[in-house]
């Protein structure tokens, strides 16, 4: 493996094991662990630590380390804040720029969650999650804005935290009356992007984030 593949999959490993309960805010990672659990030398492990510490993911303390930093209602309000314009704005490009095949995608990824089953259970929330975030980081993708999808990667990453660790049920958010809101906001996000309009989609993405943030983080 190069050294550039190593740093990547280091890099995407520590935040699989963030998302996936390893770890919970305020734990340290710790280099050495990391390097010896991976399988990895401690290089690219410092180097993915400090990645994830440059992009906000991770926060750092003179001579204790990198560590998950603890969650605040303020924070989860800048963040959805800022998620929710960035997504517009890439779901907007996403719809000028799309392939049927990308389209196509996304409708399969509404489907597989719609057909999630027990959705109570940990197995099923992290299916759920990795659903929703090939959704949302495949809008990004078609895109066709490096920039974008780099910024949406991030926020997107960083606000799972929140609902991973917060939200003792997750699986698409439900409304009032018991309907499950995520799937059915995906489907429509999926269509303006099918139709090609571009405004639509921008305001259904907001309106989606938005909604995620309404109903999961005023809860904090």
């Amino acid at each position: 493996m190069s050294k550039s593949n190593r740093d990547e999959y280091a890099y995407k490993a520590i935040i699989s094991l963030i998302l996936e309960n390893h770890f919970k805010p305020g734990d340290f990672l710790l280099e050495t662990e990391l390097a010896r659990f991976l399988e990895l030398s401690r290089t690219p492990v410092r180097h993915a630590l400090g990645q994830l510490v440059a992009e906000g993911f991770l926060d750092k303390k003179k001579k204790k380390g990198c560590f998950i930093p603890l969650p605040n209602a303020e924070d989860a309000k800048h963040l959805f804040y800022a998620r929710e314009h960035i997504e517009g704005v890439t779901a907007s490009s996403a719809a000028r720029y799309a392939t049927d095949e990308g389209v196509q995608s996304l409708y399969r990824l509404v489907e597989r969650e719609n057909d999630l089953k027990n959705p109570g259970t940990r197995e099923a929330k992290m299916v759920y999650l990795t659903i929703n975030e090939n959704f949302h980081l495949g809008i990004a993708r078609m895109s066709r804005n490096k920039y974008l999808e780099q910024y949406c990667r991030h926020a997107f990453w960083r606000s799972h935290t929140y609902i991973f660790f917060f939200d003792t049920y997750y699986s698409g958010l439900k409304e009032a009356d018991g309907q499950v809101t995520g799937p059915r906001q995906h489907m429509e996000i999926a269509a303006a992007i099918e139709n090609r309009n571009e405004e639509k989609a921008g305001n259904l993405m907001r309106q989606h984030v938005r909604t995620t943030f309404e109903q999961l983080f005023l809860k904090i």
